[in-house]
């Protein structure tokens, strides 16, 4: 048997509305459908008695049918007033329904058996042998067995609210067999251990019902949760992106970057300082700082937010802090704050300083090596200097500050691990010498877009990873591209 169908307590709430309103409406016409069938053996009745009909030593008109018919036009009638009047919670309409239909089955199976010696006619003759109780007793189960069968047709029950209905009726059956019937042992043996079987045709419609009734509202409130978590994310994304500085494309230092998270949101992330570059402005030191937060999704952008207001802090009124001290201040947040829920981070900060004679400044945590691409072609690798953020506490947390000297010409390229590590059909990853390579043979100021299409390129299908690149260049001119 399949899994049983479960509902999400975030759907609990709506699922109970939901099922209530719909059995509601089932319960109406349930009892709409019986009282059909009541005015039917009603005219039936009726017929018998206006006609006098008797069958001498057979069947005939008993007062069990008319007091049946009357307790059953009153029971639904009742229920149909009561179902259609308002709105109830789905707890009340089961327990009710059950109610309902414990009642029915009851009657058929206790009541009229118990008053079925009495006859409208006097010169009816009743049988009272054991085959006439059998007859009345398969009668009885077949009543129960259509009044059971309907109620699991048009009201999809669970199986266990299909199933807690029968047990009063075949308790009520069993002691009718039992106490009241005539036959012999094995007679009330037999009708008794095949009574249950009367409620398999409803139990196995209901439980199907019911699971169809789960599997369609579980895949509409998650049709209906993706597209407001989709729409939810899309404005995330804009807020977590208006984070990211503008390309800088002014002034000595310039400033482009590529940015494809692995879903809507992600944990790579850019800062830079000062945010823009006029350019009459003085030539001066900026702060590039990249990080890639562990994990990905909407746990790492809540990271990145955190990690970029600590930034904020550092670079307050306009301060351009040190690599190392950069370094040392995300350490200690992330250690503080993140750490605990199994957040870390990697981080390279540079600072380039130009003028004259341009220097770079970095420190880097955990990060992917940066190169270096030198006027005439070299490239030199900007390796890291400490752990990964969050890893360790201040006192065990060791790192360095280094620097290199970069000629006007040259070009920094920094970039998270989901461009190196990005694989292909054949599981073989991107790697850094061919990232090194395409940064050794490409033209400065275009490496970021050269390195993504070629990653993109190598990729075997949606990416695996947050990728972020970013090409820092140096400029003799400040208004050469103004």
């Amino acid at each position: 048997m399949p899994a049983p169908i479960t509902i999400s307590s975030e759907f609990l709430a709506q699922y109970d509305a939901e099922r209530a309103a719909k059995l509601r409406r089932r319960a109406v016409w349930y009892s709409i459908t019986v009282l059909s069938l009541v005015g039917i053996s009603w005219l039936m009745t009726l017929y018998d008695v206006l006609t006098g009909v008797a069958f001498t030593g057979g069947d005939t008109v008993s007062v069990a049918e008319v007091f049946t018919d009357v307790l059953y036009t009153t029971m639904f009638v009742g229920a149909l007033f009561y179902f259609a009047r308002r709105v109830r919670p789905r707890g009340e309409v089961v327990r009710t329904f059950q109610w309902l239909v414990a009642v029915s089955g009851v009657v058929a199976v206790m009541v009229s058996p118990l008053i079925m010696n009495t006859a409208i006619h006097p010169d009816a003759t009743l049988e009272q042998t054991a085959e006439a109780h059998a007859g009345q007793a398969f009668t009885s189960l077949l009543t129960v067995f259509l009044v059971h069968l309907l109620a699991c047709v048009f009201v999809a029950l669970s199986p266990r609210e299909g199933l807690m209905p029968l047990i009063p009726i075949l308790g009520a059956f069993a002691i009718w067999v039992v106490f009241v019937s005539v036959g012999p042992i094995g007679q009330k043996a037999t009708l008794i251990l095949l009574s249950p079987l009367i409620g398999l045709p409803g139990l196995s419609w209901s439980w199907w019902r019911y699971r169809s009734f789960a599997e369609r509202f579980n895949a509409r409130a998650v049709q209906k949760r993706y597209a407001e978590v989709t729409r939810e994310l899309t404005d995330a994304r804009r807020i977590h992106e208006a984070l990211f500085p503008p390309p800088v494309s002014r002034g000595p230092v310039r400033i482009a970057y590529r940015y494809e998270p692995m879903r809507q949101i992600g944990g790579d992330f850019l800062f830079v300082r000062p945010l823009a570059f006029p350019p009459s402005a003085p030539t001066g030191p900026v702060l590039v700082v990249i990080i890639d937060v562990t994990g990905h999704g909407i746990v790492a952008a809540l990271a990145v937010n955190r990690l970029h207001a600590e930034l904020d802090r550092l670079s307050a009124g306009g301060r351009i802090a040190e690599p190392l001290e950069v370094i040392r201040a995300l350490n200690t947040f992330t250690y503080q704050s993140l750490s605990g829920q199994a957040v870390f981070a990697t981080a390279i900060a540079l600072r380039i300083e130009p003028g004259p004679d341009p220097v770079v400044r970095w420190a880097s945590a955990g990060h992917p090596p940066a190169f270096l691409r030198l006027p005439d072609g070299r490239v030199r690798s900007l390796d890291s200097t400490a752990t990964v953020l969050g890893v360790l506490g201040d006192h065990d947390f060791e790192s360095t500050e280094e620097r290199a000297h970069c000629p006007i010409g040259s070009a920094i390229i920094a970039y998270t691990d989901g461009a190196n590590e990005t694989t292909d059909a054949r599981d073989q990853e991107f790697g850094l010498s061919r990232l090194r390579g395409l940064i050794e043979k490409g033209a400065c100021g275009e490496l970021a877009d050269t390195i993504a299409s070629a990653v993109e390129a190598h990729r075997d299908g949606p990416p695996a990873d947050d990728t972020l690149i970013v090409e820092v260049t140096l400029r003799a001119d400040a208004e050469a591209d103004a």
